[in-house]
Order: structure tokens, then sequence, then C-alpha cells
């Protein structure tokens, strides 16, 4: 049974986007990751009771376990008995709801068996060391829709212990969207219906709504584009952190710049000034090289928090 901690909406959760380079993904190893699927087919299954690795927080309660659809979309705590291809942040039945793309949608042709060079699967792994762990779900090579002519996405949650922040990040496929029936939600959905943040697109200026849903999104996104939502409050335990802004050394600086103090749990981002992602570093990473920038006024950002720089 999922502990409550702190009662909190996902309406209060706040919301970044960025990423522009596909470096950003970097898949899951099939042998070590597949899931198993529970029912249904490879179109409309559901994979059920699939653990964490951790005490995961969302909206107030604390899961160690996660359910997931074919169609795009993931709950915590409970079991599936429908793959529930109709999107529906706002009102959906099974809730909470943790949505990257939840559409019509699938791993393979639907009038035939998926073909493994081609064709997907979910795939969960949980990796890092206790305090400091991530769970990745992700799901590889998805039609959208059904109809397409090959894979046009891969789309993957991460859940990180401790911030209990959620991040979706994107890959596009070989195949283009064109031509397919698309229709999509993008978001969070709390444990009551109404209590929601759906996103307007999964474009760089995408804008996120807690009154409005957005179930018409058409366009995939961008490879490496990443949208991460963080709780505020009580179930942030490093909350007091994101106050402050993210420590540089040396800053104004010419070859490299040290961040100090950010959570090593976060990606950290380096911005132009007009906001435009100029590079990310692996997580655990800390150290930026600048040698190949031009001078000028930056931006460095890892989870809520960010800094300017100089670099000269």
């Amino acid at each position: 049974m999922p502990a409550v901690a702190q009662a909190q909406s996902v309406t209060s959760y706040t919301y970044a986007s960025s990423g522009s380079s596909a470096a950003a993904y970097t898949l899951l190893q099939p042998s070590s990751a597949a899931a198993t699927r529970t029912a249904g087919t490879f179109d409309e299954g559901y994979y059920n009771n699939l653990p964490i690795g951790f005490s995961f927080v969302f909206a107030g309660t604390a899961y160690t376990t996660f359910s997931a659809s074919t169609n795009g979309w993931m709950t915590f705590g409970q079991a599936l008995a429908n793959a529930m291809p109709a999107n529906s942040l706002s009102t959906g039945t099974v809730r909470p709801i943790v949505a990257p793309l939840w559409d019509d949608i699938s791993f393979g042709d639907v009038s035939m068996p998926p073909a493994p060079a081609t064709d997907g699967n979910l795939y969960y792994q949980t990796s890092g060391t206790a305090g400091n762990r991530v769970c990745t779900i992700e799901w590889r090579n998805v039609r959208w829709s059904p109809a397409a002519a090959g894979p046009v996405f891969s789309c993957m949650v991460r859940l990180f212990e401790g911030t209990n922040v959620v991040q979706f990040q994107y890959l596009q496929g070989s195949t283009s969207a064109a031509g397919s029936t698309r229709s999509a939600s993008v978001g969070l959905g709390g444990l009551m219906a109404g209590n929601f943040m759906s996103l307007s697109d999964l474009n760089l200026t995408a804008t996120a709504s807690t009154t409005t849903e957005t179930s018409s999104i058409a366009s995939r996104a961008t490879s490496g584009r990443i949208f991460t939502f963080t709780p505020t409050g009580g179930l942030a335990s490093r909350a007091g952190r994101d106050l402050t802004p993210l420590e540089l050394a040396p800053n104004p600086a010419q070859t490299q710049v040290k961040v100090q103090g950010h959570d090593a749990r976060q990606a950290v981002e380096l911005l132009d000034a007009q906001g435009r992602l100029v590079r990310t570093l692996p997580l655990g990473s800390s150290t930026i090289a600048l040698q190949d920038l031009a001078r000028g006024l930056y931006l460095v950002r890892a989870g809520a928090r960010t800094q300017r720089l100089v670099v000269e």
C-alpha cells in the first residue's frame, strides 16, 4: 500500500522545458531492462506492478511500484486492467497519471507481430546509489498512431529519488509522424479528477496549464527535448537548497567553470542569453568547458536553481 506523505496537488509543481540535442537521450539496455507485458497486445497492452527501486513521492503519496500502458502513460501503486488509449489528464479514471505522450499509440504494426529490428517495447531500469537513484521508464520505438509506417519517436519518464522530480525526455524515430492520426495529452494528473498539469505542445516554448487540458498535440518533440516537473514545499526534501542560486567558480570564467552545491541527480544545463540550450552535462558531472564559447552572459541551471555566468 502506498504511504501518505504530505498532501500536495500537481498544480503546485513547477515546470521547465529544455534540451535541443539528441545526446541528452540515453537508450536503456534492452538485455537488462525489458518489461514483461501483463496482458493485452503491443498495441493495447499494459505492464503491472513494476518496481521503482525506492520510495517515490508523487502528489503527496509515496509509492514503490508503477504500472504502464502501451499508450504512453503510467500510474503508481496499482494494477491496470485497461490500456486506456483515450487520453484525458483532467478526468481519466485511473489516477494518478504521468503521461509523456498519451494517445492511441503502439509498439508495432497492428496488423502483424512487431519486427524486432524496428519496433519497440517498454523498458525500465533503476540506477545510482541509495539516496541518489533514478528510475527510468522508456517507451522505445513507438508508432504514433498504430497506422504509422514505422517508429515515430521514443520517450522516457525519469523519477528522481529524494527530490521527487519527474522528467520527460524525447527522441525522434526513423519515421515521420505525417499521415497518421494524432491527438495526444502530455503532463501530470493528480489523485482527484480536475487536478492536472497539461502541456500545450512538445516545443521548447511549451506552456503548462492547470485549468485547461490540451488533448490534441499532433507534432512530435525535437530529439533531446526535456520537460521537468518539480514538486514544491515539503515533498522536495532538498527544496531549501533551491531557494538560493548555484555556486559557480570562477565567475567570470574563461576556460571552464565548476558548478557547486547542486543535487547530483539533476542535469546541469548551460543556456545562452536568449535562453537557448548550449550544452547539458552528464548526470554526476559538475565542470563545464567554455573554450569554444563566445564571450558574454550565460545561464547555468540545475533543477529549479539558476545562476548567471560571465564568459570572458
